[in-house]
């Protein structure tokens, strides 16, 4: 059976694919939220670290960094401290440590935002290589078997936008002179983008959308099974287009417990909208509202059997 654990990180992105075939376990993780998330009261949010240690995960088959913001790859620090990973996939892998010059930079907060997830960044793909971690650059859409029943794509949106981007992360951590416009495009463009994961078990179509904005791949969307929202189900997240074209049984909002309104996050209407094409939403934190009631969990968990059938956090006991 496929088990999927959408990790309570808070504001961030993780989520956990176990392919358990008897005593053989296949473990991928997909992002791996903040190093350290806010709390709000009553949350059971924790760190991708805490909820791999609570149940004792202490090797990762693979892990795919959808994009470089630190709600979805700053966590992962504390789990290189106590999980060895065999395989790392992302959009950009630097080539050595960082040189990045702060006075080349932009005075443009988005810019220097970019300028710290890059130096954490190649701190990080320094320790994986030094724990034998093999890094895998994603540079187009290529297909990816996980194993003999767990298969797909790891979704890279444009090549060609992608290279260039990869072309001004390059730029910036050599220490080189990167024009101030393609500072700031490369900085915006990560959220449009972000890889995806679409997986393949059991006829069951998987679609793990990191923070793709829907506008941006409307038109390619195929129909799916289980979603993830790209960026936490808000006002960006989704357009009427793609929720017709995905129709999704099952879709998991990685929120924090608090609506954020600067961002609309989670968005009522984008919810909604999910909700009117037949599907039925989790949110990972106790998100509440005048139109939603709170639920506590750690993570919120779907199983697929071998015959296809998806098991709901009520029929797991």
């Amino acid at each position: 059976m496929l088990m999927l654990h959408f990790i309570n990180v808070a504001d961030g992105d993780a989520a956990l694919i176990e392919d358990r075939q008897g005593d053989t376990v296949f473990r991928l993780l997909v992002d791996a939220g903040r190093e350290k998330p806010s709390v709000s009261p009553g949350s059971l949010c924790c760190t991708a670290a805490e909820y791999l240690r609570e149940n004792g995960v202490d090797h990762l088959d693979g892990v795919v960094i959808t994009h470089l913001h630190v709600d979805h790859f700053g966590g992962l620090r504390n789990i290189l401290e106590q999980v060895s990973v065999s395989d790392l996939y992302a959009g950009f892998i630097p080539e050595g440590p960082s040189a990045l010059d702060r006075e080349k930079l932009a005075d443009l907060k988005t810019v220097r935002g970019l300028a710290d997830c890059l130096e954490r960044w190649a701190e990080d793909c320094e320790r994986m290589r030094a724990l034998g971690c093999r890094l895998h650059t994603v540079t187009e859409t290529e297909p990816v078997r996980f194993t003999p029943r767990l298969s797909g794509q790891i979704v890279c949106p444009d090549a060609s936008a992608a290279a260039y981007q990869r072309q001004a992360y390059a730029g910036l951590l050599s220490g080189a002179d990167v024009p101030e416009g393609l500072q700031y495009w490369s900085a915006k463009y990560r959220n449009p983008g972000s890889l995806r994961l679409r997986l393949v078990y059991a006829g069951r179509q998987i679609e793990l959308a990191g923070d793709c904005y829907g506008a941006a791949w409307e038109d390619e969307a195929a129909p799916c099974d289980i979603l993830k929202v790209p960026h936490h189900a808000d006002a960006k997240s989704l357009t009427e287009t793609l929720v017709q074209r995905l129709r999704p049984a099952w879709a998991v909002v990685s929120c924090a417990a608090e609506y954020n309104p600067k961002k609309d996050r989670p968005s009522r209407a984008a919810v909604e909208l999910l909700q009117r094409q037949g599907a039925r939403v989790l949110f990972t934190d106790s998100f509440g509202a005048d139109w939603h009631a709170p639920a506590y969990r750690r993570s919120a968990d779907l199983i697929i059997k071998e015959d296809g059938d998806i098991l709901s956090p009520g029929r797991q006991t």
